[in-house]
């Protein structure tokens, strides 16, 4: 009887760990496919990709700085995140707060899906630990800018700062950064071309994210919050 019990104990931590190794090798095969799709993604939307180093700084810190802000160190998930979104959906007893990283995010656009389940999210958080393990820091952060969506049908920081500024991405001043990188949150309510009070309260909270990482000082912080944002003209923002 115990042969029999120990056999039937190896057996099944055999198959757990088969079961393990495949779907690493499935995760790690659909991440190898990240770039394509990405520039995938971008050709169906008629816009190209945009390297990391042709995006503004400004964009790029305040992205990380209001999104995640442990992006450069941490492992593709946020412990702090996790946590404090397991906290908030307990409490609420749903799928209310996300507490994903950029990476996450990532492969969520791109891999995964929207379903909030708790598999759904434990996946989410393998796949993004094996894409830290797969890609440079600046690789994900470049994918990321070039695939997020701001509303508007824009998908990337090019077509973004087309479809709300009008111009190229070098044009745009730290106003303007902080704008696009706090739309990703919610890109139809913090339109702002239809909601630009909402969309001016983010902008806000993403310059006191800068503030809080030392990217901008407060007196950048407050000069960019009461800057003219220059939208293109709709009878909605005129004026703004």
């Amino acid at each position: 009887m115990r042969r029999m019990l120990f056999w039937a104990v190896g057996i099944l931590l055999l198959l757990l760990f088969w079961g393990v190794a495949a779907f690493v090798q499935n995760a790690e095969t659909r991440i190898a496919t990240l770039p394509a799709r990405v520039e995938a993604q971008l050709r169906v939307e008629g816009s190209q990709e945009v390297p990391l180093n042709r995006i503004p700084r400004n964009l790029i810190n305040a992205t990380v700085a209001v999104e995640d802000r442990s992006f450069w160190t941490n492992p593709g998930v946020s412990a702090e995140g996790v946590a404090r979104a397991a906290l908030v959906d307990v409490a609420s007893q749903a799928f209310v707060e996300g507490g994903s990283t950029i990476t996450q995010q990532l492969v969520r656009d791109m891999l995964l899906g929207y379903q909030k389940t708790l598999h759904r999210k434990a996946v989410e958080i393998a796949y993004a630990l094996l894409t830290t393990r797969r890609f440079p820091k600046t690789e994900i952060l470049d994918l990321y800018l070039n695939e997020v969506n701001y509303g508007q049908g824009a998908l990337g920081v090019a077509s973004a700062a087309q479809v709300y500024f009008g111009m190229p991405l070098d044009s745009l001043d730290l106003s303007q950064c902080a704008l696009l990188a706090g739309l990703p949150q919610n890109p139809e309510g913090l339109d702002p071309f239809q909601h630009l009070s909402l969309a001016r309260q983010r902008q806000a909270q993403v310059l006191a994210a800068m503030v809080a990482v030392h990217d901008i000082t407060p007196a950048e912080a407050r000069q960019a919050a009461q800057a003219p944002l220059d939208l293109l003209p709709t009878s909605a923002t005129a004026g703004a």
